[in-house]
């Protein structure tokens, strides 16, 4: 999310704009008090202008409360400034456990702080009846960064916004466990290389295909250990799809998810990556690190806040100190009001009268429940230690310790500016295989976006390997890329010369997509045979020839249509036409040249093999034989395609014949056996000796309407009963 001005000043535009002109006026003088009574669109550019002027917005914050002022530095350090309103009740609780609604309410009124409202309906009156009807997990609210920024100029270097870190232990010469904060990076973009090549798609439930998310639950690539620390996500795959969503690498338009051809979004300076990653994670509420993946999860909505709060209780350690991820986790089952969790101290009302030492009795019994230690151990040494906001180290006990890194530090503001790391641009090793292997130390995000286009990521770890293949190359290319530029890049960050049997790989594949002319509208001329074609083209046709029948013409109107007698014309913008009939046998099918279409050959080709009468008129025929059928389920083709296509191109479903060549085996067994088949005149005769107790019972079933089964030992009685009726059954 954009951290600009210009973006936020629009925003905050929007939303004054959906106040009534009261609240507006209101608003507007406990902000910047106009001396005279303005239209109210000059209130709002007066409003936006006031956000920008640093010394009215200091005056103005002073007059804040301290907790809503500290609430607003705590945004600021997030760098997120739009939060849900639950989220931004969680954080205003654990800076003061007494605060509640009316906090909210006074920041809002001040200007401090602003309501997301929708762009249409009625105009807000006040904020008590927004407060009131808002749910806490679908209502957003913003403060403008021009805000939180000189809020944060309140305190100590962003180091007093928040409470102090618990159990800070001192370690001397520690053995830090460093990363280089590029495992997201890596996973989203063979997220992006997986989505580019097929789609994904969601239920109407939310969830994911079943193929789509076992891929993604399961894929070695995405779903490994994230540091050296050994933590292992639930369903990381798919938490990279909802991150890879969030930071724009895809796009979800009516529940499929693709990617976006310009994967530059991550293409940025380490900060920035870290900045994006870090906003990405917070918007993330399908999935949190105790539950992992979840369509509607109760405990991602309150995970946001918690990820904060660890930071910034990190952010308060003195130097040298660290702090275990269990403390943290402790601290945030004290005072998280949606993690706090009431102990033996709570049942006891006598204990104290005083209603503080109440409180405070309560916190010390709080012990945190071994679900959210986990959630915050996974949290710290997973997410936040592979994205290099933490440090983690071992006491001598062997626990695990963490503390922020100067990144860390960055991000809450805490430092103004950090040591670029060291360069190693030659980290690629190009193989006369066209394997590339990659090393860790030397990667950046922006040499990853570039491999990312013509390689396909095969391995992740220090050393991580790719493959050049067509497929991968096409895409570059496709995507604005040239042979030149790959090569630049190889040569460029190559340890050695890259392998002349890969340069002319590459070459080869390049100068095989560079033949191809793309035209943007064009004509196709068919005709009944090759000798057509070439007298066609002798006689001045300004074609290209494409098949031994087909040619295509760039411009119709340089064609001479009166030496040319059309049999049909085609449309390829509307629907496949329905121009196959199926003969009497079931399997022949044949098509009317003047109504069908280029992609009907090909389409039948595939499963049919032409017949030797096809140039036959205007008529082609084919025929369904077994050895075509049996290359076609080769090829894939199941008995849906057969399905649809029959009912797409011949209006029919599938014919008997047909189904019986390609799943005959699977339709059921064969029988054959001798049986007495009794012929009557007429079928009011049949169902009479249906009917009738002294003949059913020697009837086995009926055959038609004048044919009935017989068994052999039931013949003599049916002639009795037959006879009894003045009939006589002949043999």
């Amino acid at each position: 999310m954009s951290l600009e001005s210009s973006h936020w000043n629009e925003r905050l535009r929007e939303t004054l704009e959906r106040y009534e002109e009261g609240l507006l006026r209101g608003v507007s003088d406990k902000l910047f008090k106009p001396r005279s009574h303005w239209p109210t669109a000059e209130l709002i550019e007066r409003s936006i202008a006031t956000i920008g002027n640093a010394a009215v917005v200091d005056r103005r914050l002073q007059a804040v409360a301290e907790t809503g002022r500290r609430l607003l530095a705590v945004i600021g350090q997030s760098r997120q400034p739009r939060w849900k309103l639950g989220n931004v009740m969680e954080l205003l609780y654990m800076l003061d456990s007494e605060a509640d609604i009316r906090t909210i309410r006074q920041l809002l009124e001040a200007g401090m702080l602003y309501p997301e409202l929708p762009p249409k309906g009625r105009k807000l009156r006040d904020f008590d009846q927004w407060l009131g009807f808002c749910d806490g997990q679908s209502a957003y609210v913003f403060a403008h960064p021009g805000i939180t920024a000189r809020a944060l100029r309140f305190y100590d270097g962003g180091r007093g916004t928040f409470a102090e870190c618990p159990r800070a232990v001192p370690v001397e010469q520690p053995s830090v466990v460093a990363t280089d904060g590029l495992e997201w990076p890596l996973r989203l973009f063979a997220v992006w290389q997986r989505v580019l090549t097929s789609p994904i798609r969601r239920t109407q439930k939310g969830t994911f295909f079943k193929r789509d998310h076992e891929f993604f639950e399961q894929s070695p690539l995405l779903n490994g250990p994230l540091s050296e620390c050994g933590v292992t996500l639930p369903h990381a795959g798919l938490l990279s799809v909802e991150l890879a969503l969030a930071v724009g690498l895809l796009k979800e338009h009516n529940g499929e998810i693709a990617a976006r051809l310009e994967p530059s979004v991550l293409e940025t300076s380490e900060q920035s990556r870290i900045v994006e990653l870090w906003l990405a994670l917070l918007s993330v509420s399908n999935w949190n690190p105790l539950e992992g993946w979840q369509v509607i999860s109760q405990e991602g909505c309150r995970f946001p806040s918690v990820y904060l709060a660890c930071l910034l209780l990190l952010a308060q350690l003195p130097e040298g100190h660290w702090c275990e991820p269990a403390a943290l986790a402790e601290w945030i089952a004290q005072n998280h009001p949606s993690w706090k969790q009431p102990s033996a101290d709570a049942q006891s009302s006598d204990e104290s009268t005083d209603s503080s030492k109440n409180v405070k009795a309560r916190r010390v019994g709080t012990s945190p429940s071994p679900a959210l230690e986990l959630a915050v151990s996974r949290f710290l040494l997973g997410i936040a230690h592979a994205l290099q906001l933490v440090l983690a180290t071992k006491s001598r006990e062997g626990n695990w310790l963490v503390r922020l890194s100067e990144l860390g530090e960055w991000l809450l503001g805490i430092r103004t500016s950090i040591n670029p790391p060291p360069s190693y641009p030659q980290t690629l090793m190009v193989q006369p295989n066209l394997e590339i292997v990659a090393y860790r130390q030397g990667l950046t995000t922006p040499l990853i976006a570039g491999l990312s286009r013509f390689a396909t990521w095969k391995t992740l770890g220090s050393a991580c390997t790719l493959q050049l293949e067509p497929e991968s190359v096409y895409r570059a290319l496709e995507s604005g890329w040239t042979f030149e530029r790959i090569q630049q890049l190889l040569n460029q960050h190559g340890i050695r010369e890259t392998p002349p049997s890969v340069i002319e790989s590459l070459r080869t594949w390049a100068n095989k997509r560079e033949r191809l002319t793309v035209y943007q509208s064009a004509t196709l001329f068919e005709f009944a045979s090759a000798e057509d074609l070439n007298e066609a083209i002798a006689r001045g046709l300004p074609a290209i020839r494409l098949t031994d029948r087909i040619a295509v013409v760039a411009d119709e109107k340089e064609v001479d249509f009166r030496q040319f007698r059309l049999a049909g014309t085609r449309d390829y913008a509307l629907p496949p036409e329905q121009c196959v009939v199926v003969e009497e046998d079931g399997v022949t099918l044949a098509f009317d040249m003047s109504r069908s279409d280029l992609l009907l050959e090909s389409e039948i080709q595939r499963f049919a093999t032409p017949m030797s009468d096809a140039e036959s008129g205007t008529v082609r025929r084919y025929r369904l034989t077994q050895a075509s059928l049996a290359q076609a389920r080769e090829r894939g083709l199941s008995i849906a395609y057969f399905e649809e296509w029959f009912l797409k191109r011949t209006g029919q479903p599938l014919s008997p014949a047909a189904r019986l060549l390609i799943c005959g085996d699977q339709l059921g067994g064969l029988h054959l056996k001798k049986e007495l088949v009794l012929y009557v005149d007429s079928a009011e005769l049949a169902d009479g000796l249906l009917q009738w107790p002294q003949t059913k019972d020697c009837i086995e079933r009926r055959l038609g309407p004048t044919a009935i089964i017989v068994r052999d030992e039931n013949v003599a009685p049916l002639k009795e009963a037959l006879r009894s009726l003045g009939l006589e059954l002949k043999c």
